[in-house]
């Protein structure tokens, strides 16, 4: 069986798969952040009344929280989007692949032939169950 070597299929599953994972990355990021400085903000206001003051004590405040921000996050994103994208090859590889192959076979007429997928994809269930939806199908009935 041939691997595929491009961890991203022309199917659209894979990029809709991969777009949530961005919103569900970014989205509680900004709310996480903009709290963060709301806190650091209100506290430090309500501690200090000279304007000059708030400065002086938020500004160092808020470059540790940048420095933080500027580097755990884009490590903690590409870890997390490449398991995204190992999960979604596996999912829409498969799809595609059983896709092409049925399509194949309607247009050769040969449903004897079975679908074949990776080890290590994640719909081997539906698969077997395709297999033999065919091999009954082709079975003559007595």
């Amino acid at each position: 069986m041939n691997r595929r070597r491009l961890p991203f299929v022309k199917y659209s599953v894979q990029a809709d798969y991969l777009k949530m994972v961005l919103m569900a990355m970014l989205l509680p990021t900004l709310i996480s952040t903009a709290c963060i400085y709301y806190i650091i903000w209100q506290t430090v206001a309500h501690e200090l009344a000279i304007p000059e003051l708030i400065a002086q004590a938020l500004f160092p405040a808020f470059k540790q929280v940048n420095g933080i921000i500027l580097i755990g996050l884009p490590i903690v994103c590409c870890i997390i989007l490449f398991f995204a994208i190992r999960l979604s090859h596996q999912l829409a590889g498969p799809l595609y692949r059983i896709e092409r192959e049925l399509d194949d076979m309607v247009k050769t007429h040969n449903f004897t032939k079975n679908i074949h997928i990776r080890p290590d994809d994640q719909v081997h269930s539906l698969v077997s169950k395709i297999n033999r939806a065919l091999h009954a199908a082709h079975k003559p009935h007595s």
